[in-house]
Formats: C-alpha cells, sequence, structure tokens
C-alpha cells in the first residue's frame, strides 16, 4: 500500500473554498497525522478537513473581505473619521468582533494604561482585530504588525494600515510552528489562546514564552459559540493562573464586561 503524502493532502484541501486563504504550514501541520493514518488520499483529506475545522473553520465561517476592503479603500479618500465608521460597519458584520464594539472606547485604553504607550505592536492570530487599529491609541511614528494564518485577515490588516496611514505591516504567519523573532513592546494574543491549545496543547505557553515583548495581552470570550457562558470565565482564569504559574511573569486582569482580558508582563524580558 503506497503512503499518503501529506503534500498531495495538501493540494486537495487548498482546492477548498474554505480553506484556500490557509497558509500551507499550517495545513501541513494539521494534516500530517492523518496522512500517517490513513490509507487513502480521500480519507486524509476528509480527516484533515474535519480537525481544521474544529480548530479554525468553526470560529471563522465563510468570510468574504472584498467588501471590507473595498470600504476602506473608499473610507481612505474621505478621511479618518470616514475610516473608524468603516472599521466599525466592518466589526459589526463579525461575532467576535461584534462583542468588543460596547469595549472599543475604553478597551484599549485600558490596556495602555498597564503597557504604557508602545513603539512596536504585534498583533498575534489577528484575525479581523486590525479593525480596531483606529482605536488603538498608538504615538505618533509607532507600529502596528499583524500576523495570522489566513490570507483573508492578512490583506485587511494591509487595508486597514493603509487607510489608517499608520506604519507596520501584516503577513501570514503560524505561530505555532514557527516562532516569531519579531520583537515589539506589546503583542496582543485575543482569543487566540483556546484554538492554539485545540491545535497543540500546551502551545499557549510556549508560545508566551517566545514572543519578545514584556507584555503580551491575551484575552479569552466569556461565551461559546453556541451562546453559553456559565463556567467560563473561572475556567479560563485558572488557566490563566496556570500558564503563568512557576515563570516569571505576572498577569494584570483588566475590568472589562464581555470579554477576560489579561496584560501578561515578562519580567525577565
Amino acid at each position: 500500500m503506497a503512503e499518503v503524502s501529506p503534500d498531495d493532502v495538501l493540494e486537495e484541501v487548498r482546492q477548498s473554498r474554505r480553506y484556500r486563504h490557509l497558509t500551507p504550514s499550517f495545513i501541513l501541520r494539521v494534516a500530517g497525522p492523518h496522512a500517517a493514518r490513513a490509507r487513502r488520499l480521500t480519507d486524509a483529506v476528509k480527516e484533515t478537513k474535519r480537525h481544521l475545522h474544529q480548530v479554525y473553520g468553526a470560529y471563522v465561517g465563510d468570510l468574504d473581505v472584498a467588501p471590507v476592503i473595498a470600504r476602506l479603500e473608499a473610507a481612505q479618500v474621505e478621511g479618518p473619521a470616514a475610516v473608524r465608521t468603516a472599521c466599525r460597519e466592518a466589526m459589526a458584520e463579525h461575532v467576535s468582533m461584534r462583542e468588543r464594539l460596547p469595549l472599543l472606547d475604553r478597551f484599549y485604553a485600558d490596556v495602555l494604561a498597564v503597557t504604557g504607550p508602545p513603539g512596536v505592536v504585534v498583533d498575534l492570530a489577528c484575525g479581523l482585530g486590525s479593525l480596531a487599529l483606529p482605536w488603538l491609541g498608538l504615538p505618533s511614528g509607532a507600529q502596528y504588525h499583524a500576523f495570522d494564518v489566513d490570507r483573508r485577515f492578512v490583506d485587511v490588516g494591509l487595508a486597514v494600515l493603509r487607510a489608517t496611514g499608520m506604519g507596520g505591516g501584516a503577513a501570514l504567519w503560524d505561530i505555532v510552528a514557527q516562532p516569531l523573532t519579531f520583537a515589539a513592546d506589546v503583542a496582543f494574543l485575543l482569543k487566540a489562546i483556546p484554538c492554539l491549545e485545540q491545535q497543540e496543547k500546551g502551545a499557549a505557553r510556549r508560545l508566551l514564552g517566545q514572543v519578545r515583548a514584556r507584555h503580551v495581552v491575551v484575552s479569552y470570550p466569556t461565551r461559546s459559540l453556541g451562546g453559553a457562558g456559565k463556567g467560563m470565565v473561572a475556567h479560563y482564569r485558572a488557566v490563566m493562573a496556570s500558564l503563568v504559574e512557576g515563570q516569571p511573569w505576572s498577569a494584570t486582569e483588566l475590568p472589562l464586561a464581555g470579554e477576560l482580558v489579561f496584560v501578561v508582563t515578562k519580567h525577565d524580558a
């Protein structure tokens, strides 16, 4: 029996409308174990897609970013107020970002009150987080860099940077497989840790240690995709306590309703 090649699985999965935007390294990382166990290519492709849905697709769904980018390009011509409106409207159309809308006016202000004004910010597993850039309150000359495994989020990040005139960039990056050596003052890891832990147990603590930033802003959802919230705050507080236990790090919880937010300060950085 011929072995199933992960590269063949990658080529098949990338034909999918849902997963064609993902960086190949991410698909290969998920496909590897399924290719090793499968008797047939079709079985490996099926199991890889199922796994991708569990650890990624369920959180993203079918996302068309072309209208968002077009809206940002039009707003850029009109000016900063129009850009803020375009960003807010785009966030309102996405469940995870919509939950943050009521917090926007104080979310980043509360974060920067702990971290101080950063010169360089990195947004890891950024999703549509770049849409909140007009509210980040970065000082003049600061840079914002966004990273994600999904090309659509990278394209939105680049569009936001163009529309706001902020320095920085956005790029495809699988932060679980490839440590980010980019140095920053503050790193954001918002609502990403549960997903990363599903991909690889222990990924969160390893990633926190590898990130080259003194402050890492970590957040957790307070409700599931289905809307249930019972016990989630207590659970994620315990998760955060376990992540910093035994490390030269401290975690400051911010009193923000609707999202459990911590600023992890790395005292060895």
